[in-house]
C-alpha cells in the first residue's frame, strides 16, 4: 500500500513520496495521498497497474517464503483487498501479475562498456515483444546501472544477486546466469572479454543474445530506451 500510494508522486514530488512512505498506518498513507491529488503524476491511471505489479514482483523476489510466484491468484487478490482498489483494477493487476510470474528473467552483460545508443536500441528490440520481464543483476560497482535505472523507472522488477561489496567473479556471474532465462551480452567486435559468460550461459542452456558493436564516441551518452 505504501509503495502504491507513494508512486503517485514519482518522479516530480520526491518529498511527498518520502513523507508518505513514513506514514505509520495504511489509512494515513491513503489519506495523505488523497489529500494531495493535485500533485499526482499526470499518467497515474495508465501507470497504476505497472506500479502494483512491479511491487508484487519485487515482494515475490525479496520474500520467496511468501510463495507469491506459485500461489493461486485468488490468494493474491485476497491479500490486496485492504488496498480498497476498484474490482476492475484489481482483476487487471492480477492478470498482469500472472503474466509476470511466467515471464522471462533477463540478465545483461557488457552494457557498461557498450555505447549507450547501441544498448538502448538493441535492448528495446529484445524486450518489445515481452508482456512482462524481470531484470537480474548484481548490485555492486560492475552492475549495468544505466539499464537498472531505466528498468526501475519503468517499473520492471529487479532481482539482485550478491552484495554491494562483492567482487564480480566467476561464481557471482554464474549465479546471475543461473537465475536468468535470457542472457544478453554486449561485446565489442573482435574482442572476447565475455567468453566465460557465453560459455556458461550455453552450458546452462540459457537463451543467448550476442550483440556485437563497434566502439563509439557516444559511449558516455545517456541511455534512452523507448
Amino acid at each position: 500500500m505504501h509503495w502504491y500510494e507513494a508512486a503517485k508522486f514519482v518522479p516530480h514530488q520526491p518529498q511527498l513520496r518520502d513523507a508518505l512512505l513514513f506514514s505509520p498506518t495504511l489509512k494515513e498513507a491513503r489519506n495523505f495521498a488523497r489529500g494531495r491529488q493535485d500533485a499526482w503524476r499526470a499518467d497515474w491511471l495508465c501507470t497504476r497497474h505497472s506500479v502494483l505489479v512491479a511491487g508484487l514482483g519485487m515482494l515475490a523476489l525479496q520474500r520467496p517464503e511468501m510463495d507469491l510466484r506459485r500461489c493461486p491468484l485468488a490468494h493474491v487478490k485476497t491479500g490486496l483487498a485492504g488496498m480498497q482498489l476498484p474490482p476492475g483494477v484489481l482483476d487487471r493487476c492480477a492478470e498482469r501479475f500472472e503474466l509476470w510470474r511466467r515471464a522471462p528473467r533477463v540478465s545483461v552483460f557488457g552494457a557498461g562498456q557498450a555505447p549507450c545508443p547501441v544498448v538502448g536500441a538493441r535492448l528495446a528490440k529484445l524486450v518489445a515483444p515481452l508482456p512482462a520481464w524481470t531484470l537480474v543483476t548484481t548490485c555492486n560497482g560492475r552492475a549495468p546501472w544505466r539499464v537498472h535505472d531505466w528498468a526501475r523507472a519503468r517499473y520492471i522488477p529487479v532481482q539482485y544477486l550478491g552484495t554491494c561489496l562483492q567482487r564480480t567473479g566467476r561464481k557471482l556471474v554464474t549465479a546471475v546466469i543461473a537465475a536468468s532465462d535470457h542472457v544478453v551480452v554486449f561485446e565489442q567486435r573482435k574482442h572476447r572479454h565475455l567468453d566465460f559468460v557465453l560459455h556458461t550461459a550455453k552450458s546452462l542452456k540459457r537463451k543467448i543474445s550476442l550483440e556485437l558493436y563497434e566502439p563509439d564516441a557516444l559511449a558516455g551518452a545517456q541511455l534512452s530506451i523507448a
